[in-house]
């Protein structure tokens, strides 16, 4: 029998009621899956339950709430067998739009009951782990601008009204990197590190980026204002690596030795720089529909 857990944020954005919530895991326990189901009460809990799950031999955990819950979880249950699977819920969910996971909920259960199970890498920045992304610069200097509230109520426009502000007041900063060993000096306006392809499910920024290759992709932003918002079209096409303001590589491990820069992961404030941000290869089980077919992953699924 599959031994599942399912988390819920019960205050994240487009929140399920819990009897919807259960029509849908109907599904999983027609097949046969024993569910439990836990909600989160506060800030880093679903690390919590999630490493109680792993100990007491959970085989899979549902999370239903947004990327900051996914990431709780991930923080868990990073280099266990418990695979990760996700409901759709919160201010964007990129994991589950990157993932293929259908939005209505009694389809994704069911997804995730006939699914595939794929391991992929990890970032982690200082001694956190991250699936989706790390942001170094603007893009963290938004985040606390935008409070629980504002996510709740606005979704993503909250961001896009903070961004515009904060990227007014921006300026870039001079920092020094290592980069795969090698020492670089250089203007930094926003860096995003990223494992997998979307950005706030409205851009690909990192669009070269696979979950297993056991790399990560950085992209380098030096200057804002103008060319910010020309590098910003030139992504929507995915052109914006050509740009002279824009560096793009692979890395294994990079560094940050500049102190002061603002460090986001997975959407939440982490902290500030000097930071070591490295890949953490095949750390994750996850979920996926058998019928994905995604360049996020190097090899198809079967």
């Amino acid at each position: 029998m599959t031994r599942c857990i399912v988390i819920r944020n019960p205050v994240s954005r487009r929140s399920l009621s819990e009897a919807r919530l259960q029509d849908a895991l109907d599904h999983a326990r027609a097949a046969g899956w024993h569910v439990e189901g836990v909600e989160t009460a506060y800030e880093g809990h679903g690390t919590e339950i999630a490493r109680d799950a792993v100990a007491a031999g959970a085989d899979v955990i549902i999370v239903h709430g947004g990327d900051g819950t996914i990431n709780e979880v991930v923080n868990g249950i990073a280099g266990s067998d418990v695979a990760l699977a996700v409901i759709p819920g919160g201010t964007a969910n990129v994991w589950a739009n990157e993932s293929g996971m259908r939005h209505d909920p009694a389809q994704a259960v069911l997804d995730i009951v006939h699914g595939v199970r794929r391991r992929v890498d990890l970032g982690r920045a200082g001694d956190r782990y991250f699936l989706l992304m790390a942001g170094i610069g603007l893009d963290a200097a938004i985040v606390p601008r935008v409070s629980a509230r504002a996510k709740r109520w606005l979704g993503r426009v909250a961001y896009i009204a903070a961004g515009a502000v904060t990227a007014l007041r921006t300026k870039p900063w001079r920092v020094e990197l290592h980069v795969n060993g090698e020492t670089r000096d250089m203007p930094l306006y926003w860096m995003l590190i990223g494992n997998t392809r979307s950005y706030g499910s409205m851009v690909q920024i990192t669009y070269r980026a696979q979950a297993d290759d056991g790399l990560l992709d950085v992209a380098v932003m030096h200057r804002g204002g103008l060319h910010l918002i020309v590098d910003g079209v030139r992504a929507f096409f995915r052109r914006h690596d050509r740009s002279p303001n824009v560096d793009y590589t692979r890395v294994k491990v990079l560094e940050v030795m500049t102190p002061g820069l603002p460090v986001q992961v997975d959407g939440d404030l982490l902290g500030e720089t000097p930071m070591r941000f490295e890949v953490e290869p095949l750390a994750l089980q996850v979920i996926v529909p058998r019928s994905l077919r995604s360049p996020l992953f190097s090899v198809p699924v079967e």
